[in-house]
């Protein structure tokens, strides 16, 4: 069956690959910019040099990864990470609680835990 005039322009100006062939073109990512308030220049997000996500791990789990994590920044003289938590009723708010409790007493040496700005389901870890 031979393709219409029509169906090969639609063709030509939309992109379609072959889902057996190679793998689908790759999308540019685009780095997400926030406005500061009072100001009209764009600020980029805090980029991290580590992130661990902490999603489906139960507490001590969770809590054994952010201290490996914690051991390699130290050695690595990293400058941040982000811990993605969630904000879930589930296990994401517990172990949001507990990492805040442990940033208090235990990892001191942290010099600052914070949430990030615009998402309240991850924070970041300054050393």
């Amino acid at each position: 069956m031979d393709a219409s005039p029509v169906q090969l322009a639609w063709l030509k100006n939309n992109n379609v690959w072959d889902k057996d062939a190679a793998s689908p073109p790759i999308k540019k990512v685009h780095v997400k910019k926030i406005r500061k308030k009072g100001k009209k220049t764009l600020a980029k997000e805090v980029s991290a040099d580590s992130e661990i996500d902490l999603h489906g791990l139960g507490i001590e789990e969770a809590l054994c990864k952010v201290e490996l994590e914690l051991a390699l920044a130290k050695k690595n003289n990293w400058k941040q990470i982000r811990i993605v938590h969630g904000i879930g009723a589930k296990s994401g708010g517990t172990i949001r609680k507990i990492l805040e409790q442990k940033f208090r007493s235990e990892w001191s040496w942290v010099s600052q835990y914070r949430y990030e700005r615009n998402n309240r389901g991850s924070s970041l870890a300054t050393l």
